[in-house]
């Protein structure tokens, strides 16, 4: 019996020893290549401008999730055009809010909510969720001891994803599409946004 499993162990350190040289010898394996699959996955669209002005920035406090920042909308106007490229405009009906909150990492949660009335007569209700920060040259300008006012839009990284509801009619193409908005201040009360419809194959 001592013999048999002297061989026996024998043959399972042999086998070991050939799986180990065997796959010594396999060539490494290639990294995935990241591309696209299909050309033109994702493409954008420039459909809206939203001018928004704004009311006195009111704090409300620090909560669990950082500072909260209510910034009132009071008014404004947009332009653009429909799913046929044709023009639509009108005005940014007041009574709606950016209720953001920034956190102690410095990053802005931004969460606006507000209603755009068309010159045909139509309500659309927008949402309009994001993130706000600055990027590397923002940060280093802080460092500085330089404030917002004295930088540009290109400090910063804000992205929005604005979500549409509509009554029937000529603009309820808008709940069916993803919508991607950037913000860029115009003045002290007055911000543009800009909304890009989301395409592609």
């Amino acid at each position: 019996m001592n013999v048999l499993n002297t061989r026996r162990n024998t043959l399972r350190l042999f086998g070991a020893l050939c799986l180990t040289l065997a796959t010594a010898w396999l060539p490494p394996a290639q990294a995935a290549e990241l591309k696209e699959k299909i050309a033109n996955r994702l493409t954008n669209d420039l459909v809206l401008q939203i001018n928004v002005q704004l009311g006195p920035r009111e704090e409300m406090g620090k909560g669990p999730d950082g500072l909260r920042l209510n910034y009132p909308i009071v008014g404004g106007t947009f332009v653009g055009k429909d799913i046929d490229g044709k023009p639509m405009q009108g005005t940014v009906v007041p009574g709606g809010a950016d209720m953001s909150v920034m956190r102690e990492d410095g990053v802005t949660r931004i969460n606006a909510l507000y209603r755009l009335k068309t010159d045909d007569g139509q309500i659309i209700i927008i949402d309009n969720a994001g993130i706000w920060r600055l990027n590397e040259s923002g940060l280093a300008k802080k460092a500085k001891g330089l404030e917002l006012k004295d930088m540009k839009e290109t400090d910063f990284y804000c992205r929005t994803v604005p979500a549409f509801k509509t009554q029937p009619g000529a603009h309820v193409w808008l709940n069916d599409y993803i919508f991607v908005g950037t913000i860029d201040g115009v003045s002290e009360h007055e911000v543009l946004i800009s909304v890009y419809r989301m395409g592609g194959v």
